[in-house]
């Protein structure tokens, strides 16, 4: 399942109706669980850009192979939102020096939601329908303002076979785990609806009590934790010209006139935008075989992924370490298992292989340098940063490996359309990679500043073609570039 920006994914033409959420002002009660961190910071930030914040939420759009019964679809929606405490939070936002805070939570009872339809419009054609849900998810979704997910459904004249289902919803209340699920959950909410039949779905915590229970283990964490000093060490490990700030940056290198360009972006971004691309880097057969490879030499797939950018790197900018930020997830226990909410940390990677002959021989030392950070993702890192003071927020350069394939219904997700969704970005300084292994193969979605495009595409592209001689030879050899900083710091490369 691709992971793509709305404009990507191929709308159907038809019917579409937005389905939202209401609640009478009345019941909302202030609660006095406290806002994750992230859910903090990406509510000050939207205060910050005040009317400026446009277009940012993630989403999933997938087919619902039954016809829609409106009814049917209404009690789903009120059932999805009634079983998850994260669509049912907002802000209030204070002024400066309120007593409670900036921002304080307020909630509302389950039995208070109920959904009302609004048609967008009917016969649509499917650019009118992309433009319009678009629009809608950009200008609605906010942080700041409830509801914080909303959704849309299409029907298409002479398809009685099943209708799609679009929703949107704020990083506040979803993350890409809940994307996932989200899918099965409310098919067989919808089934469960039309037939009378129970669901069968498990019932989980509340990320409200997640959050809450999170910033009581931030305030525990003080200069002797171990987080802070494993962060201030990958911090500190600025040793790698091409990647010589302490935020891991995506590596800078000239690149080559003869560099391969097989992986590009498939349209001009909108002015003031992130460029975005979306590529198959491996077919299931050449997956297997890949993960086949990684195995016999007694490493995982993980590091085998690690290994192949780290040969990108060197044969670009002559360093085969690399360094990035890494998303992991934080649902560390049962009770928070599908639960809807973000759950969402961070781990640095630094990945350091020494100076390898063969992709086989630098498994173990990738496997091994890659791993040596992984055990604090558990401790929030906004208290970690206050600690180590200075300029150290991530993102810069974001790299995120994930293994989808056992998610429940994922062989279905082809047949279903379904495909994870994000918004465009406002243009910035970083660089983010999303690779996943799903059924149909590995992918690769990235977003980037579109000034960047001929460097990250030329490292894609590259390190698309280190992936398919591991397949196809069993092995690959580490090419090395020699790279000299000029001034401005932009280094010249030259093959050695």
């Amino acid at each position: 399942m691709e992971y793509t920006e709305l404009n990507d994914y191929a709308m159907p033409g038809g019917t579409v109706t937005a389905w939202e959420p209401a609640v009478e002002a009345s019941e909302w009660q202030t609660d006095s669980r406290q806002l994750s961190y992230m859910h903090l910071e990406h509510a000050r930030r939207a205060v910050r850009e005040s009317d400026d914040w446009y277009s940012q939420w993630i989403g999933t759009a997938f087919r619902i192979q039954r016809p829609l019964d409106r009814e049917a679809f209404s009690r789903t929606l009120v059932a999805w939102y009634r079983r998850h405490e994260a669509f049912r939070t907002s802000v209030r936002v204070h002024d400066a020096g309120h007593p409670q805070g900036d921002l304080t939570r307020i909630t509302v009872a389950a039995d208070a939601i109920s959904v009302r339809e609004r048609a967008f419009g009917a016969d649509l054609e499917p650019a009118e329908v992309s433009e319009l849900v678009t629009e809608y998810f950009n200008t609605t979704v906010t942080p700041l303002a409830w509801p914080h997910c909303i959704a849309v459904t299409v029907e298409t004249p002479g398809d009685d076979a099943g209708f799609l289902v679009v929703f949107a919803a704020d990083h506040t209340v979803m993350d890409a785990y809940t994307q996932v699920f989200a899918i099965r959950e409310l098919t067989a909410l919808y089934l469960a609806e039309l037939t009378g039949d129970p669901h069968g779905l498990a019932a989980f915590g509340s990320y409200l009590d997640f959050s809450d229970a999170e910033r009581r283990l931030g305030e525990q964490i003080d200069a002797n934790n171990a987080a802070v000093s494993q962060w201030r060490a990958f911090f500190d490990d600025t040793t790698t010209a091409v990647q010589p700030e302490p935020i891991p940056r995506f590596p800078q290198f000239a690149v080559p006139d003869d560099a391969p360009r097989t992986i590009t972006a498939q349209r001009v971004p909108d002015e003031g935008f992130q460029t975005t691309l979306s590529h198959w880097l491996l077919d299931p057969a050449e997956t297997k075989r890949f993960d086949a490879i990684c195995k016999a030499a007694g490493s995982s797939m993980t590091a085998g992924i690690y290994t192949a950018l780290s040969m990108t790197s060197a044969a670009l900018t002559g360093s085969a370490d690399l360094r990035f930020i890494s998303p992991v997830h934080t649902r560390n226990s049962i009770e928070w298992g599908e639960a809807v909410g973000w759950f969402v940390g961070i781990i640095p990677v630094a990945v350091r292989p020494g100076r390898p002959l063969k992709f086989t021989d630098a498994l173990t030392a990738v496997g091994a340098t890659s791993a040596q950070y992984k055990d604090v993702g558990g401790a929030p890192f906004a208290p970690v940063a206050e600690l180590i003071g200075g300029d150290v927020t991530p993102p810069g350069f974001v790299v995120s490996y994930i293994d989808l394939r056992h998610a429940e219904g994922a062989a279905e997700w082809e047949p279903r359309a379904a495909r994870v969704l994000r918004s465009a970005t406002r243009d910035a300084d970083e660089v983010y990679f999303w690779i996943n292994r799903i059924p149909t193969g590995v992918n690769v979605s990235a977003r980037f500043p579109a000034e960047d495009a001929p460097a990250v595409e030329t490292f894609l592209s590259v390190f698309h073609a280190i992936l398919e001689q591991i397949v196809t030879d069993g092995d690959c050899e580490y090419t090395y570039r020699t790279a000299e900083l000029v001034a401005g710091g932009s280094p010249v490369v030259a093959d050695r």
